[in-house]
């Protein structure tokens, strides 16, 4: 049997719902996405406990329902679906010590597997939400990844806690070795986290879901999203009864900010009339938001490093949110 169509020789592929589309559009990089999170949890099989493996493989096999649903067949996902996922995730979670500090992957071996699977499926959300922007994407889909991510960590923790097998290490160091400086994280003097790369994204996915427990405070259902200083989305979280809309104007406030490394209340002074960027918010297809919520962020060292945009209240609802995120970004996170 032939495994080859040559259908797709021109760059071009189908699915149930869309016919002869590139295959770089944002619902094949979601595809993609999605089965190299199946290989990735797949490697990590190998490497854990059977009662983990047993709960990864019907991940898997969600994965190919979810990706079903994506390409335009049956409905897989549901709010029923994404309340089961939470049942799951408390479950494991209060049967694990308390984690009070970011986690370093690489405790065992297992653990680490299912870190990266993690990543990955980090990536699916964020090509998801992508997708949705061209329609046909449900907001329980985009739940449920969000989700999935949530309890992939958690089985990481469960392995890491359930002495799994520990990854090599090396002898312990000589009082006249050099020790080398581990560039992902940096810690200052008074505790505060210096991130980049990988560790950005945990950050900004903290950051939203401080924002959105503040909103919730305040009687409010809000979008979150972070961009980094290269304005490329890297966070994003949505309050079930916040508004669709919320979604794009959250994403296009934090690009907003990070795009012109301002808060879009500036924006909005300098592309008045008479000032000096008048009429740049006709330019990016409608991208640049004109009203309050969209903040730069900056680490301890004052440095920029991405911008976080927050809709669903009022414009001085959302201005307050996101200032409250940026302070708390600089100072706790």
């Amino acid at each position: 049997m032939s495994i080859y169509t040559r259908n797709g020789d021109t760059g071009f592929a189908s699915t149930k719902n869309r016919m002869r589309i590139p295959k770089n559009s944002p619902v094949f990089k979601l595809l993609g996405a999605l089965d190299e999170f199946s290989s990735a949890l797949g490697l990590s099989k190998q490497k854990l406990p059977q009662t983990i493996r047993d709960v990864v493989e019907q991940i898997q096999q969600d994965v190919i329902a979810i990706s079903g649903e994506i390409a335009g067949g049956e409905k897989f996902t549901t709010k029923e679906k994404v309340d089961h996922l939470e049942q799951a995730i408390d479950s494991i979670m209060t049967q694990l010590p308390e984690i009070k500090s970011f986690i370093l992957p690489g405790e065992t071996e297992g653990g680490a597997a299912l870190d990266l699977a993690r990543t990955v499926v980090r990536r699916a959300e964020r090509e998801a939400v992508a997708a949705s922007q061209m329609g046909g994407m449900s907001r329980d889909t985009i739940a449920w990844l969000n989700r999935i991510s949530d309890l992939v960590y958690a089985l990481a923790r469960m392995a890491d806690f359930s002495g799994g097998t520990p990854i090599s290490k090396p002898e312990e160091e000589t009082a006249t070795s050099t020790p080398v400086a581990t560039p992902a994280v940096a810690v200052a003097a008074d505790e505060k986290i210096t991130v980049d790369g990988n560790q950005f994204c945990d950050k900004a996915e903290r950051l939203c879901e401080a924002v959105m427990t503040k909103a919730r405070a305040e009687g409010l259902g809000v979008v979150t999203a972070v961009c980094d200083k290269g304005a490329n989305l890297v966070a994003f979280k949505r309050d079930d009864n916040a508004f669709l809309v919320s979604i794009d104007v959250a994403i296009n406030k934090a690009y907003t900010s990070a795009s012109l490394k301002m808060t879009t209340e500036e924006v909005a002074k300098l592309t008045e009339p008479g000032a000096g960027l008048e009429g740049l918010q006709y330019t990016t297809n409608g991208k640049l938001i004109l009203f309050g919520g969209g903040v730069p962020l900056y680490d301890s060292n004052g440095e920029l490093v991405g911008a976080l945009g927050v809709s669903g209240g009022t414009a001085d609802q959302d201005k307050g949110l996101a200032e409250y995120g940026a302070q708390l970004f600089t100072k706790s996170f």
